[in-house]
């Protein structure tokens, strides 16, 4: 099985946000011991770095955040034919539809995320936090 995760999955995990970060932690465990392949996206991770130094405004420990969660989690490439298909889609969110792109490209069964509604054109399967955990927690 293979998951690609949101931006805002890793987020709460990683800036611990207390509403978000036991479930989002839960659905990183259980992918894990289930021996699912865990992506986000290369322009993710670039993303998640910024968000993290801002937050915590400081450059070595969103460093080390990052480090620490690509232990866990696999990074999938954007490349030239990813940005061409978003470019080309009907997507009004570039950033979403490369997205969506790198899930296609990777072959995701899911993308994991709590804003469905910014997939609502994919092709992927969508899933949250909540009903991932309700299919897969044992």
């Amino acid at each position: 099985m293979v998951i690609f995760l949101d931006s805002n999955i890793v987020l709460d995990v990683l800036l611990q946000n207390p509403d978000l970060c036991d479930e989002s932690k839960r659905v990183i465990l259980v992918a894990s011991e289930n021996g699912f392949e865990m992506y986000v996206s290369a322009a993710s991770v670039t993303d998640i770095f910024y968000v993290l130094r801002k937050h915590l405004r400081d450059n070595d420990r969103a460093k080390e955040l990052i480090k620490k969660i690509l232990k866990i989690v696999s990074v999938a490439g954007v490349d030239e034919q990813c940005i061409l298909k978003a470019l080309e889609s009907e997507w009004v969110d570039f950033e979403d539809s490369v997205q969506n792109q790198v899930a296609l490209q990777i072959r995701a069964d899911y993308i994991v995320t709590r804003n469905t509604s910014d997939f609502l054109l994919s092709a992927n399967r969508l899933i949250t936090p909540t009903e991932f955990l309700k299919i897969y927690q044992k």
